[in-house]
């Protein structure tokens, strides 16, 4: 088996790595795996809490607070499934010195296993759309099942991304320190709190190009309106995700000669 490079033995090594990177990062804390639950709980009440009751938000053809919630959540999941990813990858080499230093792997695993951490907020948000769906008395529709094929490529870009900035972290270690900033201004920027028909004129037809919002908005057609997002969304996201590892992986494997003396 070979996926861009990447044998068998490397996708036991990121499984590993995978399971190592959570077991640091939630059962390394006081809290565990509770904060771990907690942390885009509070993240995803404040802002329900924000557009639901101080900017309520509605949306066309649907009413009532729970609507709206349901729609704001499955829309903000996969960001914070994003968010959460791309921390994490860009850490991921500067982070893992000592390993990248003294253990012959491929080190490109190291920002694919940073992506996969964003699984988790995503998992906590979709059972917590799924409770609220039980509450309004929904029934799931059988669109969910292509969810799959939206998490792949999703976790494909993002991956594309953080192999590029993790590389560029070695180097420029203020790529990490301003991420946060940059994701804060994407996540405002993109239509995620928002519909397109909120944008005026043609910015909403520009925006629905955007990789962060076809991503959302590939979750949200199928939990919300139990329909299959457009094809276009699906062969887009496709692309730009092939494209985006491909180019992002080519950096690193450029770069990734020079880490030691930068380690």
């Amino acid at each position: 088996m070979n996926i861009a490079g990447f044998d068998r033995r490397d996708l036991g090594m990121l499984w590993s790595l995978f399971k190592l990177t959570l077991t640091d990062r939630y059962l390394g804390s006081g809290l565990g795996l509770i904060w771990a639950v907690l942390s885009p709980l509070l993240l995803m009440g404040i802002f329900t809490f924000v557009f639901t009751f101080v900017f309520p938000g509605r949306l066309p053809g649907r009413e009532g607070s729970l609507a709206y919630t349901m729609w704001l959540l499955s829309g903000y999941g996969p960001w914070l499934a994003i968010s959460e990813g791309l921390s994490v990858s860009t850490t991921s080499v500067v982070g893992n010195a000592g390993i990248v230093k003294n253990i012959a792997f491929k080190s490109e695993v190291l920002p694919v296993v940073g992506a996969l951490t964003g699984l988790l907020p995503l998992l906590v948000c979709l059972v917590l759309i799924a409770l609220l769906q039980v509450m309004s008395g929904e029934v799931p529709h059988l669109a969910v099942l292509s969810l799959p094929i939206t998490l792949f490529f999703g976790l494909l870009f993002i991956s594309g991304l953080g192999l590029f900035l993790s590389s560029l972290n070695v180097f420029v270690r203020d790529t990490a320190l301003a991420l946060p900033n940059v994701l804060t201004l994407l996540l405002f920027a993109s239509p995620i709190f928002y519909p397109l028909s909120a944008y005026p004129g043609g910015i909403g037809k520009f925006l629905q190009f955007n990789p962060f919002y076809v991503i959302a908005a590939s979750f949200r057609a199928p939990i919300i309106d139990g329909t299959l997002p457009p094809l276009w969304m699906f062969a887009y996201l496709a692309v730009v995700s092939i494209a985006v590892f491909m180019v992002g992986l080519k950096w690193f494997r450029r770069l990734k000669s020079f880490f030691d003396a930068r380690l």
